[in-house]
This record gives structure tokens, sequence and C-alpha cells, in this order.
């Protein structure tokens, strides 16, 4: 008996039910890890939709609406926690959210091979610098006073940051837009290493920023028609759940700890940047 295959409308390929099942799963997942670290973790979805034969701008669409789908129910935890900085999400959102918009809107004109291997090379930097000063930390039991005054470690916001967050913010904006990923897992190291963020914060202000940088690549796909609502919701909804999940135990994980997951995580999903890249 021939297996029962689900055509989504728009993918332009036909997905058998172990596959799509086999997707959910995969969002689930990646939601809960996602979740516990403060990012999306579209990077390790997209190049995933790819490998199973649905189109590049479909799942760029698909995948920017997913992270924000999954960022909306893991910030509500975080919210509850107070674990986003208002502040910093209007201050640095505001030039990723514009450049999000360009990018997904003319996302048909840039080369995705030289944008993704820029990604690809952009992880691989910012795990390896959160691995190492991780390590530092743990080994030489330096103190990062995640909780002490809680006060401190919410943003150091000045003329000097807040220039260079807004100038690196709307590069990563555009580049993310293109090739469909919200891109927080660059935006972590920022927060943490520039604004000198406590990991739990940047966290969670990282998830509200990627709602809004997500929601606006998003529209500049939607505007030009590439989208597909069966795909969104078979994927959305597992990442929804698991985010949820992860965020709830976000906040009662170790700061240096938190960080050092946040650096492996990146390396890990670097090489699947780099397949999609130059085979997806």
């Amino acid at each position: 008996m021939p297996e029962a295959v689900s055509t989504l409308a728009l993918v332009g390929s036909e997905l058998s039910g172990v596959q799509l099942t086999g997707l959910a799963i995969m969002s689930l997942i990646v939601g809960i890890i996602g979740g516990i670290v403060g990012i999306a973790l579209g990077v390790v979805r997209l190049p995933i939709m790819t490998f199973v034969g649905i189109d590049p701008l479909i799942a760029a669409s698909t995948n920017l609406f997913v992270s924000v789908l999954g960022s909306l129910a893991g910030s509500w935890p975080a919210i509850l926690q107070n674990r986003v900085v208002w502040r910093v999400v209007l201050v640095t959102g505001v030039p990723a959210v514009a450049g999000s918009f360009f990018g997904g809107l003319y996302a048909d004109l840039v080369s995705r091979v030289i944008l993704l291997a820029i990604v690809g090379l952009l992880l691989v930097w910012s795990s390896l610098m959160m691995i190492v000063r991780a390590m530092v930390e743990l080994r030489g039991n330096v103190p990062v006073g995640d909780d002490g005054d809680p006060t401190t470690g919410r943003g150091d916001l000045n003329r000097k940051t807040v220039g260079r967050e807004s100038f690196v913010g709307f590069g990563i904006g555009v580049i993310g837009g293109a090739v469909g990923l919200a891109l927080g897992v660059l935006r972590m190291p920022a927060l943490i290493h520039v604004l000198k963020m406590k990991p739990s914060l940047a966290a969670g202000t990282n998830l509200m920023l990627t709602i809004l940088v997500g929601s606006s690549g998003f529209a500049g796909h939607l505007f030009r028609g590439r989208f597909d609502w069966m795909l969104v919701a078979a994927i959305g909804i597992p990442a929804m759940i698991g985010m949820f999940l992860g965020s709830r135990m976000g906040g009662n994980v170790d700061p240096t700890r938190l960080r050092l997951v946040v650096g492996i995580v990146l390396l890990a999903v670097s090489p699947l940047v780099f397949y999609d890249a130059f085979f997806g």
C-alpha cells in the first residue's frame, strides 16, 4: 500500500506523513532548548526544512513566523519572571526590525549562499567566544553576579553601545530577513558582551526582540506572497509548546552554565548552516 502523502499548498513538494511528523517532533525539541537559552533557534529548523525538499523561500518565511510563534510562547514566562528589559528591546529593536523587513522584502535579489556563509562564520565566532568565556569563569570560579542586585546587569546603554548595537542590529536584520532567520543566536552574544546583560535577562529580552524582528521579516515575505499556513501550523504549534516549557526552566539555570550551553548549541548548529548554504 503506498505511503500517504500530505501536499502543502504552496511548498511545491510533497511531504510524507513520516516527514511531517518528524518536522513537528524536531520543532518541539528545538523549541524546548531554545526556550531555555532564550533563542528561537530557527537556524536549526531552516536547513532541515530545505533538506526535506521545501522551497527555500517558503522555508524562510515559515521559519520566521514559527520563530515568532515560539518566542511569543517563550516570552510569557520570561515576562512573569521579570526577565525582559524593555528599554533594551526598544532601543535595539527598531533598527533590527527595519533591517529585517527590507531583507525579507528583497530576499530573492540576494545570493543566499553568501548570506548563509556569513551567518555560519558569525555563528562559529560567537559560539567560540561564549564557550571560552564560560570555561574561564567555571575553572576560575569567577562570580558573574546573576543572583545579586536586581538592578545590575540590565544593559549598559550609552551612546557608544547603542550606536554599535543599532548598526550591528540593522545588518543582522537584513541578513536574517533575507535567509529566513531571526538570528537571535547572533544577538545573544552582543546582549551579554556588549551591553553587559545577565544571561538570564539577555535570554528573555532576546525572545522579545525575536518577536519584533521575526514579524518584520515575515511581513516582507508576506508582501511577496511567500508563505504556507499549513506548514506554519505543522511546525509552529510544537515550537510554541516547546519554547513555553523551556522558558519556564530558563530562569532557574546557572548563568555561566547557560552561557556555556548557548555556545555549544551555536557551535553544534553551525555545520547545518554551511551545509544549507552550499548543498541546500
